[in-house]
């Protein structure tokens, strides 16, 4: 459960010449923030409102970025940018806590008997799953088959995959829809054994559907942050619906997330969790 404070834990943590900083100071969100993510030039880019708001409302970070002298001022795009998707998203239901503005009421027809359902989520009581402190944030994905290396003759199968930063938030609202998941797998992909270069965007895209299935499988299982995946229960006929929470107001192109698997060791863990 998030609380109302202004000093939070971030669930990866920004890395910074391979120190993982995860304590950030903010401030709640003021008239000018509303307006700056409401702007006309960044409206329709979830992400890049996401950068915006952070620059403003982070007033420190312990150890990387000295407290602010002024409220007002912006800390480094570049940090901003690079910080992982799980954790921005997760600062800024901190900042919308702080700011007593974690309510939004959300409409949905039930998938049972079709009727609309009006329920009020509260961002505060939603669950947030940490990355442990003791494993680099990456995944190591087996897959069934792999990337086909021409000079090797031969498919390279253990993919080393990073979690999305800002700059992959950002990009993903000028994507289109056909091309999100291509660009989910493509841009975290660090390296892949054997292969000798990584893998391009078309390479991704020839990837066979169970190749690609691996991928959004140990994506969803071991997604850290915010859970947005809600479920609502029908007041005129008691089905329970599955829903997901828009966490910002705006787009959020992190991506569906479901259900996460407990610490195994690989997994992300519970942080808190609702009462």
């Amino acid at each position: 459960m998030i609380n109302n404070i202004d000093k939070v834990i971030l669930p990866i943590g920004i890395i910074v010449d391979g120190v993982r900083y995860r304590e950030v100071v903010i401030d709640e969100m003021n008239g000018i923030d509303e307006e700056n993510i409401s702007s006309r030039k960044i409206q329709n880019n979830g992400g890049k409102a996401i950068t915006v708001l952070l620059r403003r409302c982070i007033q420190s970070i312990p150890g990387l970025v000295d407290q602010k002298t002024s409220k007002m001022s912006l800390i480094s795009e570049d940090i901003v940018r690079n910080m992982y998707i799980a954790d921005r998203d997760y600062l800024v239901v901190c900042i919308k806590a702080l700011s007593n503005t974690s309510e939004i009421l959300t409409e949905l027809e039930c998938s049972s008997c079709s009727n609309e359902i009006n329920s009020l989520i509260d961002f505060k009581d939603l669950d947030v799953y940490e990355w442990d402190d003791n494993l680099d944030p990456y995944l190591e994905i087996e897959l069934a088959r792999g990337f086909y290396n021409k000079e090797a003759d031969k498919y390279c199968n253990i993919v080393k995959w990073g979690f999305p930063t800002g700059k992959v938030q950002e990009a993903m609202a000028g994507t289109e829809p056909s091309k999100l998941s291509t660009m989910m797998i493509s841009s975290g992909i660090i390296s892949v054994e054997g292969l000798g270069h990584t893998p391009s965007f078309e390479e991704v895209r020839r990837l066979s559907l169970s190749d690609r299935n691996v991928f959004a499988n140990a994506i969803i299982e071991n997604m850290v942050g915010v859970e947005t995946k809600i479920s609502v229960e029908c007041n005129f006929c008691g089905h329970e619906n599955e829903s997901e929470v828009d966490l910002v107001g705006f787009t959020n192109s992190a991506g569906a997330k479901q259900k996460k698997a407990t610490k195994d060791g690989k997994s992300g863990r519970k942080l808190r969790k609702k009462p």
